[in-house]
């Protein structure tokens, strides 16, 4: 559903990001797990790392079994150094 990452200007890892999750799902579960991503930066400085995975952490949903309409969740996301972001997680699980 959503990765966080911090690189440096060099692409290296700058601060794992932690993640609470602030306001759990009614219909489902979220996993946060480290692992390599391909960052998306559009800042100018960074961009070129985004051809390489590095490691951040990505947000995994997963409905209730059976489960199909809107579903949300909300995180709190602290890079560690001073940057902390509230993000609404809104879904649609449909039906397979």
């Amino acid at each position: 559903m959503g990765q966080s990452y911090n690189l440096n200007a060099n692409c290296t890892v700058a601060t794992i990001a932690k993640i609470k999750l602030v306001q759990a799902p009614a219909h489902g579960s979220v996993d946060f797990v480290k692992e390599n991503i391909f960052p998306n930066y559009r800042d100018g400085i960074r961009d070129k790392c985004n051809s390489r995975k590095s490691l951040g952490v990505s947000e995994y949903y997963t409905s209730k079994s059976g489960y199909f309409g809107r579903d949300m969740y909300k995180v709190r996301v602290s890079y560690g150094e001073g940057t902390i972001k509230d993000v609404t997680v809104n879904i649609n699980v449909i039906k397979n």
